[in-house]
């Protein structure tokens, strides 16, 4: 039992859910990357072109500024790899930058979620 006990505390623990969720951001920073590039498309002549207006940037603002604000704050809490912190910070922040100014795909997403929760029908 205390073994499960102390194998439970290591994977909960900040040395392993910090890097985990880091990895999963880079992740998906990576696919970000791979979809603006023509990654994962289907082989089509048509290309759609949307110039976004400024309900929508309005959103991408806000997008980062909460995005941002969990990212500092999971880095700035977390105990794992002290030392590397502002690194840590400076890399996240510049990927979430291109992500929510730059990347076609992360900004369908971001206007997805926010017509999704527009639309959505309360009970």
């Amino acid at each position: 039992m205390n073994k499960a006990l102390s194998t439970l505390k290591l994977l909960i623990s900040d040395k392993v859910i910090f890097p985990a969720f880091e990895g999963l951001f880079f992740s998906l920073f990576l696919y970000a990357v791979a979809k603006e590039i023509g990654w994962f498309k289907k082989k089509t002549r048509v290309v759609p072109i949307v110039k976004r207006g400024e309900k929508s940037w309005n959103y991408f603002y806000l997008a980062f500024g909460i995005i941002s604000i969990i990212l500092m704050q999971v880095i700035n809490s977390s105990e794992a790899l002290k030392g590397y912190k502002t690194f840590i910070s400076l890399t996240n922040l510049l990927m979430l930058l291109y992500l929510a100014f730059f990347n076609s795909w992360f900004r369908n997403k971001i206007i997805g979620i926010i017509n999704k929760s527009k639309t959505k029908e309360e009970q």
